[in-house]
């Protein structure tokens, strides 16, 4: 990714924003890097599997809002 790459300000829970934190620090990307390959992976999962396939990806527990 680079500067010139489109922004997008978003509000998250505290607890989601803190374990993606801890995810990015242990797979040793920025915040950033993980929040794009999170959304990479659930995108690539629906397109092969349709939408119903998004809420269970293997490492991640459901949110609540």
């Amino acid at each position: 990714m680079s500067r010139s790459d489109p922004q997008l300000n978003i509000r998250i829970p505290a607890l989601l924003r803190d374990r993606l934190r801890e995810s990015a620090e242990a797979n040793r990307r920025s915040v950033t890097a993980e929040i794009v390959h999170y959304l990479d992976r659930a995108l690539a999962a629906e397109n092969e599997n349709g939408p119903a396939s998004v809420r269970a990806l293997p490492d991640q527990e459901p949110t609540t809002p």
